[in-house]
């Protein structure tokens, strides 16, 4: 009997799992899924009990791509009062997909086998052409094919020279705790590092818990996120891009829509959003240096854009900077301090040389998760890259494969045992993160995993 393992129970490896289950297969076969954490969890994202909501509509988030309004019809059934264009909690998509995950084990087909398991896999190892998966617990077993669905590691700590303030338990290095609010008092002065997503939904979490004392936000730009809105399409200009090799050029030619659409009354949202369909097609176009070259020049306009919140966020973030008790800062952190009661932080003013200097009670790490995975302090990881089993992608932003998963083996052709699904492929198709694309990815992956069993 064949087997499949996959590692990881986010979204994405629990979405694989689904399609899989779902699959019409003339022999027998085995799915296991591992996940260090407990089955009520769903990784980072969904795991959280805050009311953080979906930044995505609720249309648009069903686990099926023929059906993206799946999750709204699932919403309505349970007397959820939803519409389209309006933005559920994360924690009850957590249990959509859960219940549709059980739903599907349930009514599988009989030549279908499935195993989950809680652990923590520590090493994978090729033996006789078949991988062998090993467990903290020192257990092992032979199976056929893996699948890293290994999600959002933790982020990375700021490069500054004294590391000696990572030891201070005012230091948060995990943002997506879900204990992160349990030790906070309501007068503490928190410290963001980075104005993304989590700071917002963070900011927001201690908004609705009545938190009194300051927030602070810095970034090397100091600029939020912008607010999902509705706008008028922008028309396709993909042609104007097609085939282009140089960032650049592509720079350039999207500033000019972005000049163009302010002219004639578009929304800049819209300008990006009619690229979305050919992200994927343009940034794989691009060779390595000129991806970089995004990366440090781009990206986080870019993700200013295309990375957006829901109203009710945009709403609660307003209230706390007019009000005064959330300070927006927009620097490079120099060195934090720990002293007896605070952790001081020094930074260099944008456009200064100057440094200055801020207080707080608690520092919370928000730059987003590690994807350089030969900085990522991960058993498995640290095992697969020198075991070179896996190696980084070009623009070290997740796992070198192609775009349908395929782990790239050392010599450089596309293993058989090995695949990646979800956040591990962005450096390769850009566009991994939201649930629209890692939904795909898992209906594809799922077919190509079965096509010879």
């Amino acid at each position: 009997m064949r087997e499949i393992t996959i590692i990881g129970a986010g979204l994405s490896g629990t979405l694989l799992a689904i399609n899989l289950l779902r699959q019409e297969s003339k022999n027998n076969f085995k799915i296991k899924l591992i996940d260090r954490n407990n089955k009520n969890e769903l990784g980072p994202a969904y795991s959280t009990n805050e009311d953080y909501l979906l930044n995505v509509p609720t249309e648009k988030m069903g686990a099926f791509s023929i059906e993206p309004e799946h999750f709204l019809k699932w919403s309505l059934k349970r007397k959820i009062d939803v519409k389209e264009g309006d933005y559920l909690r994360r924690k009850l998509y957590r249990e959509y997909i859960q219940e549709l995950f059980q739903n599907t084990i349930n009514n599988r087909h009989n030549n279908i086998l499935f195993e989950r398991i809680e652990g923590e896999v520590v090493d994978i190892k090729i033996f006789n052409d078949r991988p062998v998966v090993f467990m903290s617990n020192g257990n092992e077993f032979v199976t056929d094919k893996v699948v890293l669905a290994l999600g959002n590691a933790p982020p990375g700590n700021p490069e500054i020279k004294n590391q000696f303030f990572l030891e201070s338990k005012r230091y948060i290095q995990n943002p997506w705790d879900t204990q992160i609010f349990k030790n906070i008092l309501p007068e503490d002065t928190i410290l963001f590092i980075g104005t993304g997503q989590t700071t917002v939904d963070l900011a927001t979490g201690l908004f609705k818990r009545n938190h009194r004392g300051k927030m602070i936000s810095i970034s090397r730009r100091g600029i939020f996120c912008l607010v999902q809105k509705k706008v008028e399409p922008y028309p396709s200009f993909y042609d104007e891009l097609k085939g282009i090799k140089d960032f650049l050029s592509v720079f350039r030619i999207v500033r000019k829509h972005l000049r163009i659409a302010e002219e004639n009354g578009f929304d800049p949202r819209a300008v990006i959003d009619s690229l979305r369909p050919h992200t994927k097609l343009i940034w794989m176009n691009l060779p390595p240096e000129e991806k970089k070259r995004f990366l440090r020049h781009a990206f986080r306009y870019w993700e200013i854009i295309r990375s957006r919140i829901p109203p009710a966020s945009d709403e609660i973030m307003n209230k706390l900077k007019t009000s005064g008790q959330m300070k927006i800062l927009s620097g490079r952190i120099t060195e934090i301090i720990s002293t007896q009661n605070k952790l001081e932080i020094k930074y260099t003013e944008r456009g200064t040389t100057g440094e200055k200097s801020v207080s707080a009670d608690i520092v919370i790490n928000c730059i987003g998760p590690c994807q350089d995975y030969e900085q990522i302090d991960q058993p498995l990881i640290k095992n697969l890259l020198n075991n070179n089993i896996i190696q980084c992608d070009p623009v070290h932003l997740g796992i070198n494969a192609l775009p349908e998963g395929n782990v790239i083996q050392k010599d450089g052709t596309p293993s058989k045992m090995l695949y990646t699904i979800g956040l591990p492929l962005k450096g390769i198709v850009w566009e991994s993160l939201a649930a629209p694309e890692i939904r795909f990815e898992a209906e594809e992956l799922s077919k190509i995993l079965l096509a010879d069993n």
